[in-house]
């Protein structure tokens, strides 16, 4: 069993797309721009609030928009989304809870690093998982850059009193496993997230996961090492380079 596994939060353990859009969108109104679809908005999430802005505003990064027009969406967005994420529908994945529970109980430490700023992340992971430790949890302070830099995953390492290489991240992102290779840590990244799942499956420096049992059987697994299934042609279950997400019993389990 993995011993010391760090979690990123929005589309690894919570689907949170649906409250994020729905922050936007109030904010983009309040500062009169458009709204965007649902759907647009899952590739703009993933690198913190004032990016997501700058991406809402139509620019690839924070620093490249105009700082009074994304200070503006910010603020807005800053004061809708804390009043509307939980309404929304913001969930665990299902499976996530009963996963970390084996894994708590099994003794191995949680913890959380998000992009996201770290007053919402706290209560949105105090509300959804109560019962879990997860400790440290950081969300974005200042404290610490953003991820992919390591420097938030390397102050957790040190305050488990471990070494990086024994821990492992788990993320939906190719800034999480860019963090943890920053980091010389182990990375699983999850393909239900909000990342396009080919490229995560193409990072040769992580393991893909289609399913939260195949994830947990990986987190959970007594082996040191976990044998990946390679992809047979034709082969009907989804396995290439990865864990294979098919459940006990032959059932392939729900992405998420």
């Amino acid at each position: 069993m993995k011993k010391y596994v760090v979690f990123d939060l929005d589309g690894t353990l919570v689907e949170s797309l649906p409250g994020i859009a729905e922050g936007l969108n109030r904010a983009l109104k309040a500062v009169g721009c458009a709204p965007y679809p649902q759907e647009a908005v899952r590739g703009m999430i993933g690198r913190g609030a004032k990016n997501l802005c700058a991406a809402a505003l139509g620019y690839a990064d924070a620093s490249l928009a105009p700082a009074e027009e994304l200070e503006a969406l910010h603020a807005a967005f800053s004061r809708e989304y804390p009043q509307c994420w939980q309404e929304q529908g913001t969930i665990p994945y299902a499976g996530i809870p009963e996963m970390l529970v084996r894994l708590t109980e099994g003794g191995a430490k949680v913890a959380i690093l998000s992009n996201k700023p770290h007053a919402v992340t706290e209560v949105m992971v105090r509300t959804l998982f109560p019962s879990i430790p997860f400790e440290p949890l950081l969300g974005y302070t200042g404290d610490f850059p953003r991820k992919p830099a390591p420097d938030a995953l390397l102050h957790i390492a040190r305050e488990w009193g471990i070494e990086p290489s024994e821990l492992t991240l788990v993320g939906d992102s190719l800034y999480d496993a860019r963090t943890a290779m920053n980091a010389g840590a182990a990375c699983a990244l999850v393909t239900w997230g909000y990342a396009d799942a080919q490229e995560l499956r193409a990072w040769p420096q992580a393991l893909a996961v289609d399913s939260v049992a195949a994830l947990a059987r990986y987190l959970l697994s007594e082996r040191s090492s976990y044998e990946v299934t390679p992809t047979v042609a034709g082969e009907p279950s989804p396995t290439s380079g990865r864990i294979s997400a098919t459940a006990p019993g032959g059932r392939t389990e729900p992405r998420g």
